[in-house]
């Protein structure tokens, strides 16, 4: 495949793996060569942070995306004048803590297939509904049922699916088929375990990005696996994402090392995303083995890598501790005290 893994001294941000130059199309690329503010216009995807409300039939509705957005609302509207009225509240969150919200609004439970979506992000659509995995720390079997492909759906550039490659491959190429002349298509969650040399050729036809998921260490080999298909249909790394997942089922060290072998040993940014689990109303839940102070650093510190380059995740960690970054820093300071 031609790709080399980090190696085991991820302290020490040294390792590279094997290039275009040395090691052909489906290899890796030096971390050298890789741009940090590629993928900033497939960012601006139009993504609300908070649950999204708009007035329908002389009603408020609001749609809540996280469940530790759940408090801040209650105390909203219990301090809300009646004169409003109650308003509709649905969303992921209140379906997976349908009574939270009981007292203070009308509960709905409905999907509103097709509608919020696009309500909330206009540039989004989705093509398939559910996934075929039950992975435990994802609420989308609980949420979205069967996996189904839906017959016809809006072209817009960003792909909401939550395992588009679980579909059938006629499926596949007629998405394809019919996202050909949009520019920046964003495909949310690509699974790699199901990335196949098609797939990779067909994304490869279109002006498009692709974000991995990395879950668990046990998902590596499929990772490189992917990337190496996806390189090889031409599709550059800075075309590429991937989501890590950190604070479940494992520790601060093995995160770190899924995070820096994407970028150090793939040339891939990595996000790194926080477990939370699906009942939680606080997202600052902590798992064993982790602090919160750790996990916020880590998340800090991967998500600002053009603040903080050439020096290591556990270098920036110990000169926070030792104060040499901090309060009481300067210039370097607002580089490295990234918030």
């Amino acid at each position: 495949m031609g790709v080399s893994t980090v190696s085991p001294s991820y302290r020490t941000p040294t390792t590279i793996v094997v290039s275009e130059e040395n090691g052909g199309e489906d290899g890796g690329g030096a971390v050298e060569d890789f741009e940090d503010t590629a993928m900033k216009p497939v960012l601006d995807n139009g993504w609300r942070q908070d649950p999204f409300r708009w007035i329908a039939d002389g009603r408020e509705h609001i749609s809540v995306s996280f469940t530790w957005q759940l408090p801040a609302l209650r105390e909203e509207l219990a301090n809300q004048s009646l004169y409003y009225g109650r308003p509709i509240v649905g969303g992921p969150a209140v379906r997976l803590l349908p009574q939270y919200l009981a007292d203070v609004a009308e509960v709905s439970l409905a999907d509103y297939p097709g509608g919020v979506l696009h309500r909330m992000n206009p540039q989004a659509t989705r093509t398939t509904v559910g996934c075929p995995n039950r992975c435990e720390f994802c609420g989308v079997h609980r949420l979205e049922g069967e996996f189904r492909e839906l017959d016809d759906w809006p072209a817009a550039r960003v792909i909401c699916d939550s395992n588009l490659l679980a579909a059938s491959m006629p499926h596949f190429e007629r998405v394809v088929h019919r996202l050909r002349g949009i520019v920046g298509v964003d495909f949310q969650g690509i699974d790699a375990g199901l990335l196949r040399v098609e797939h990779a050729r067909l994304f490869a036809k279109l002006d498009c990005s692709i974000r991995l998921a990395f879950d668990t260490a046990a998902r590596e080999s499929a990772l490189l696996r992917a990337v190496a298909r996806l390189r090889a249909a031409g599709l550059p790394r800075k075309r590429m994402r991937v989501y890590v997942l950190i604070g479940w089922q494992d520790a601060p060290e093995e995160a770190a090392e899924r995070l820096s072998l994407c970028y150090y040993g793939l040339g891939i940014l990595p996000t790194p995303m926080r477990y939370v689990p699906l009942d939680s109303l606080s997202r600052h839940w902590v798992g064993p083995g982790w602090t919160d102070e750790e996990l916020t650093a880590m998340q800090r510190y991967w998500s600002n890598l053009c603040a903080v380059r050439g020096v290591s995740y556990w270098q920036w960690r110990e000169y926070h501790r030792a104060g040499v970054y901090g309060e009481n820093g300067g210039e370097d300071d607002r580089a490295m005290d990234i918030a």
